[in-house]
């Protein structure tokens, strides 16, 4: 295995490792506040301050490595934060000072993962679609493990929860600085390399795509969930069979998604998959029960049509002038998007129920679905002009090999 190679696989242990604690504390949420006195409120706006707190976090984090341009330093950095930020979680007693360390816990993940990602996109090289691919299915093998980590350790006691969530940041910290030297970008080194290039209307798409990934998750682990017990009369573990049939497809198919897209280009496989995953979305309310197990494996082969290439989409637009800013704008992007998908699928719930109590679940899903076809109508026409074109640059700046998105040509 060469070097290369090594590296990324490191990286993806790392960003595994980074990605378990975000479902870790799901399962025992209500404990854990409850037992620093806090209320249901109180536990709902535990899992939402972290998100806020990255979101602020990761604009302030890329100008900071635009100026002192060391990712790994700054990546090891956020990862130490975030262990700390576990550990004194684990050991306060005070509601207070439990949300002063969740604070410092999504500032610092956010920006970890998003430094992860630079680092891999930098570290691919040729082979940059099955890299991508492979991070994307770390990421859902790291959210999918977390939960039922989390419901084993909450029984265990808050204080063995948090230490292993501190414990797992520690691993992706060492796990980081094996890595080495982390690359310097491809391009031409720009002042504006960090920044993102709001001018572009192509640098907003994905954002989009991260927005909407995230916003119909929000809708799917709420107002979905809701729909299955009060229409379906599904039990909770039936509830929770059903959503693994949907992650699990979704984590296996990321990596064979980027070795497609690295044949035939990330637009492709992007576009359709949006499209078909807007229609079986749109179709859950009108699905029979016997048939929801083949809707939610048809979600994530789908869902991991368009992650993937979305991903490789952010590689090629970072390339191409959108700065690599453009991987925090997609994080920030996706917490936004899982903040309002709870809040807009709660709001439609109690806005459209009928005289006898039944919200108009059917329009909700459909209304997502709509939406989910925009984004994809919207993405085509923005983004076909540079789907299978070459850029035409100076004859001053080399041309790089092979382009590893196999869409567009890229240059040094």
């Amino acid at each position: 295995m060469n070097t290369g190679m090594r590296a990324q696989r490191t990286a993806n242990v790392a960003m595994l490792l980074t990605l378990v604690p975000v479902t870790l504390l799901v399962p025992g949420l209500h404990e854990l506040v409850a037992s620093r006195g806090g209320t249901n409120g109180d536990a709902h706006a535990f899992m939402t301050v972290n998100m806020v707190a990255g979101m602020i976090a990761v604009p302030v984090a890329m100008r900071l490595i635009r100026r002192w341009p060391n990712v790994r330093g700054w990546l090891l950095a956020a990862l130490a934060l975030d262990a700390i930020a576990f550990a004194g979680m684990g050991m306060t007693s005070s509601l207070g000072a439990l949300y002063a360390f969740r604070v410092l816990d999504g500032a610092a993940h956010l920006t970890a993962v998003t430094l992860l990602m630079v680092a891999s996109n930098r570290l691919a090289g040729d082979r940059r679609g099955r890299a991508l691919g492979a991070l994307a299915a770390a990421i859902m093998a790291g959210v999918a493990i977390g939960s039922p980590l989390g419901g084993w350790l909450s029984e265990r006691g808050t204080g063995v929860l948090f230490g292993t969530g501190a414990a797992l940041f520690v691993l992706a910290g060492i796990a980081s600085a094996v890595l080495g030297t982390i690359p310097a970008p491809t391009t031409t080194p720009k002042p504006d390399r960090y920044a993102f290039n709001r001018a572009l209307a192509r640098s907003w798409i994905p954002l989009g795509y991260g927005f909407m990934d995230r916003f119909a998750i929000g809708i799917f682990v709420s107002t979905f969930t809701l729909f299955l017990a009060e229409v379906h009369g599904l039990s909770t573990s039936q509830r929770g069979g059903l959503i693994a049939l949907f992650t699990l497809p979704f984590a296996l198919l990321c990596y064979p998604v980027g070795r497609l897209a690295e044949r035939i280009g990330w637009f492709k496989p992007m576009i359709v998959g949006n499209v078909l995953f807007a229609i079986v979305f749109a179709a859950y309310g009108i699905t029979p029960t016997a048939l929801l197990p083949v809707a939610m494996v048809a979600s994530g082969v789908l869902s991991a049509l368009m992650y993937t290439p979305n991903l490789l989409l952010i590689s090629s637009l970072a390339e191409r002038g959108s700065g690599e800013g453009l991987f925090g704008a997609f994080q920030i992007a996706g917490a936004l998007g899982f903040l309002c998908g709870p809040i807009v699928g709660g709001v439609l719930v109690q806005a459209t129920r009928a005289l006898d109590g039944a919200p108009a679940y059917r329009e909700i899903f459909a209304l997502v679905g709509t939406l989910e076809l925009l984004l994809a109508i919207t993405s085509w026409s923005t983004l076909r002009d540079i789907a299978g074109s070459r850029v035409r640059l100076p004859l001053s700046w080399r041309p790089a090999t092979r382009d590893p998105i196999g869409t567009v040509a890229l240059y040094d």
